[in-house]
């Protein structure tokens, strides 16, 4: 199965590029689908037709972070570059190497202190790690005058420049593994562990089963990962622009994303629902304006 090969490939990597974003982000950068290490010991139990250990939280590997701190630094090198060009487009060339610098130096500082997600078996452990990006661009940016809607779209173009290089045939067969059983399963049984609040700065998540009308599977997040830790750091008002990249990675994939409200924006959760082949109609040009002048969470 495709999950499989992504968790195999997460496993074999401490750091996070872009371009492995984009091979595990199966529905976009809130896609946290596939079980903890306890879900599985779970699953095995039951299998066995034994009563299941009570789940402990994944422990991160000690010092996750600062272990591999070379190959976090040098992915997102990677995404300064695209970012000094992208900057250098708008601002000075000079302006533009200067806030990447900074960027870089403030993401150097901010690592050891990302949230502990148990390290690279935790499906989510990319998306905090571009959350993490985000709010180094986001200070920067703001050192010079830029708002926190200069870097939402900054990560917004070079998310879309990255699907755009994506074989067509490579990204639709993502997206349908999505609407597999197993996956639909694994979704399942990662929401119900997130229930219990095992890890704080994780995601915390509902599975619903599609309607075989309006969608074919969804969920709820009643708790974004990236949404705390924008807050904790002073940008909570990126957020809400980190979020339009889902829609990038649906419309790419096929999987029909809707959603008309996030934690990002205020609202009490965040409502998922996917069906293959719709179109997705929703973008930066359609959110933006729904949202801007709205309290952040």
């Amino acid at each position: 199965m495709l999950h499989q090969s992504v968790v195999a490939d997460a496993g074999n990597r401490a750091g996070v590029s872009r371009r492995f974003i984009l091979g595990a982000g199966m529905v976009g950068l809130c896609a946290c689908f596939f079980p903890w290490p306890a879900a599985a010991a779970t699953k095995a139990a039951k299998t066995a037709g034994t009563a299941p250990a009570a789940p402990a939280a994944p422990a991160a590997p000690v010092g996750f972070y600062m272990e591999n701190k070379a190959k976090f630094l040098a992915d997102f090198k990677g995404v300064c570059a695209g970012a000094e060009k992208w900057l250098a487009a708008r601002v000075s060339e000079p302006v533009a190497k200067t806030t990447c610098d900074d960027a870089l130096r403030r993401f150097e500082t901010l690592l050891p202190g990302l949230p502990d997600l148990g390290g690279a078996t935790n499906r989510n452990q990319p998306f905090i790690t571009m959350a993490g990006w985000l709010t180094a661009l986001t200070q920067a940016m703001r050192e010079k005058g830029l708002a926190a809607k200069d870097a939402g779209r900054l990560l917004y173009d070079l998310y879309a420049a990255d699907w755009a290089a994506i074989p067509p045939q490579r990204a639709q067969a993502m997206g349908a593994a999505l609407f597999s059983p197993a996956s639909q399963a694994a979704l399942k049984e990662w929401a119900e562990l997130s229930q219990k609040r095992l890890l704080p700065g994780d995601w915390v998540g509902k599975f619903l089963p599609g309607d075989g009308k309006s969608f074919d599977l969804g969920y709820d997040y009643t708790e974004c990962g990236a949404v705390k830790y924008f807050k904790a750091q002073g940008v909570a008002e990126v957020a809400p622009y980190f979020c339009l990249n889902d829609f990038l990675a649906s419309r790419a994939q096929g999987t029909g994303l809707s959603r008309q409200h996030t934690i990002a924006q205020g609202d009490a959760l965040c409502d998922f629902r996917y069906k293959q082949g719709r179109a997705v109609t929703q973008d930066w040009n359609s959110e933006v304006p729904r949202f801007e002048g709205k309290k952040p969470a």
